[in-house]
């Protein structure tokens, strides 16, 4: 499929599946040097790891219950 119409869920789940591979391969050796970009700060995981904090926020958004306590400027239906 084509972005156009991928839905707004799909999007995430690729950036977040795309995220994760990069990790993968970004991860650092134990001298503490990235295998790829062989720098001890890799730019690329940081971006990811940056991507990856995004789409939980997002979610974290999307999910959010409704307030317990009532709006007192809302106005009340007795029910």
């Amino acid at each position: 499929m084509t972005a156009p119409f991928l839905s707004l869920a799909q999007i995430r789940n690729r950036l977040i599946l795309t995220a994760r591979w990069i990790l993968r391969d970004h991860q650092p050796r134990p001298d503490g040097h990235c295998p790829i970009c062989r720098t001890t700060d890799c730019p690329v995981a940081t971006a990811a790891h940056d991507v990856l904090r995004a789409a939980k926020e997002v979610q974290l958004w999307s999910t959010a219950t409704e307030p317990t306590t009532p709006d007192p400027d809302d106005p009340q239906q007795d029910g």
